[in-house]
């Protein structure tokens, strides 16, 4: 694993990212939308693109440009590349996927635990008997034949089961009033009638895998809450009992929850609960044309922003396989010629010059990439150690960094075929040690 390839690739996906992710949780807020249905089909195209974004083909994309950024007159790229060492001592693209899909693995792990656990609640309930006639009307008004099921092993109400859901409920609903029941029972429907479980499985999925990206512990909760917004005027809207339906809440709030049931499945702990109770005690409205014109703005701002960001922050390395590595060679021959004249070393100890000028390239040989290594990605920095004679050709190579032997071996064959004008030594050609960068990138 070449350290200066990961880290710039690392770099580059998070500014991709970083970006689109910043702009993308502040424009709800600047924009003050309060519209829970917009905010949550919002938040979901959100987390796809933050988690799509660097993997989209964007071949358009003008390619970005670098300041040309130097330091006592050396390129601070080459410095930094230099300074890096080219492997991280025990760490290997194996161990990270390893680790990576370890701690996915205890996540899905988690999640199906969990999941097991509900089954065997479900398969312990028993079916609520007798079913107030208002919970029997909101299944006929929202045309949704799920069971109502009472389990002692839950403290929360909630709705399981995709091809054949049920609506699980805690002991503690009887005690609630006959309008407070129809208000959860007409929530939990509601969940049925959408098909929001399967969506809040495949939620969870995709934060037990990707659980290492911000963006979901940044938005899966934000579409979660938006979704349980939903989902609570609706039901203020159908029952008209908006007093009736917090107080539920709050009992819910108030009430034991079982840890089992909290870690298989993405049910609102309590500062959520709070945080839907202090939303339906405020007025939320939005017009509909101020809801049009954010939705505008959103759909104009957000895609702009990933391609700046796509343009801006972009690394081409490992991005294909077309092979280059002479346009390197150039801008290390360039470097060395624009910077300010140093002192070489002659060979001959008795050469001492008053003024020296630098060998220059005239004649060169592109090496050619190692099939072996290209088909692994292999890519770094080659450095070398040569002679430059009195009549221009290179000698003495002595290695002195490389990502890889085959890269290595393939700089040295084409240096040997190189030839120079001679460095001069008070106007005659001398012999100097000179030393050669060769960078092969897979572009």
């Amino acid at each position: 694993m070449n350290l200066h390839e990961a880290v710039t690739t690392l770099v580059f996906y998070t500014l991709q990212s970083g970006l689109l992710l910043a702009i993308g949780l502040l424009l709800p807020t600047v924009l003050r939308l309060r519209h829970p249905q917009t905010l949550l089909i919002y938040w979901q195209l959100l987390l796809i693109a933050v988690l799509l974004l660097p993997l989209a083909p964007l071949d358009w994309a003008s390619r970005a440009v670098v300041p040309d950024l130097r330091l006592e007159g050396l390129r601070v790229e080459a410095v930094v590349t230099d300074a890096l060492p080219s492997t991280l001592p025990g760490l290997s693209w194996p161990l990270v996927v390893l680790v990576i899909g370890g701690v996915a693995t205890l996540g899905v792990v988690r999640l199906l635990i969990g999941i097991g656990y509900l089954s065997s609640c479900r398969r312990n309930a028993h079916v609520l008997s007798p079913t107030p006639a208002p919970m029997l009307d909101l299944q006929a008004r929202l045309g949704v034949e799920a069971p109502f099921l009472v389990s002692t092993r839950l403290s929360t109400p909630l709705t399981f089961g995709w091809l054949r859901p049920a609506v699980l409920l805690p002991v503690s609903f009887r005690e609630l009033s006959v309008d407070q029941q129809e208000g959860v029972a007409c929530h939990e429907l509601l969940h049925v009638r959408r098909r929001d479980w399967p969506l809040t499985l495949i939620e969870e999925l995709v934060r037990a895998v990707v659980w290492f990206h911000p963006a979901v512990w940044l938005i899966l909760p934000r579409i979660s809450l938006s979704r349980e917004r939903v989902v609570d005027a609706e039901t203020v809207r159908l029952t008209g009992k908006r007093r009736q339906y917090l107080e539920a809440l709050w009992r819910v709030i108030c009430s034991g929850r079982q840890a089992a049931t909290a870690a298989a499945l993405p049910l609102l702990g309590r500062r959520d609960l709070l945080d839907r109770v202090v939303w339906l005690q405020k007025e939320n409205t939005m017009s509909k044309s101020r809801i049009a014109f954010t939705i505008l703005v959103l759909t104009i701002t957000v895609p702009a922003v990933g391609v700046f960001g796509a343009n801006v922050f972009r690394t081409d390395a490992g991005s294909s396989l077309s092979m280059s590595s002479a346009p390197a060679l150039n801008e290390a021959e360039n470097d060395q010629q624009e910077a300010p004249e140093s002192k070489l070393k002659t060979v001959s100890a008795e050469s001492l010059c008053d003024e020296i000028t630098h060998p220059v390239l005239v004649d060169k040989v592109d090496p050619a990439y190692p099939p072996s290594a290209r088909e692994e990605k292999v890519m770094g920095t080659v450095i070398v150690e040569t002679v430059i004679s009195e009549e221009g050709a290179v000698e003495e190579i002595e290695v002195l960094e490389s990502a890889d032997e085959r890269l290595s071996a393939a700089a040295v064959e084409a240096i040997k075929q190189w030839r120079f004008e001679p460095a001069l030594c008070d106007g005659d050609p001398v012999s100097v040690y000179y030393n050669l960068t060769v960078n092969f990138r897979l572009e």
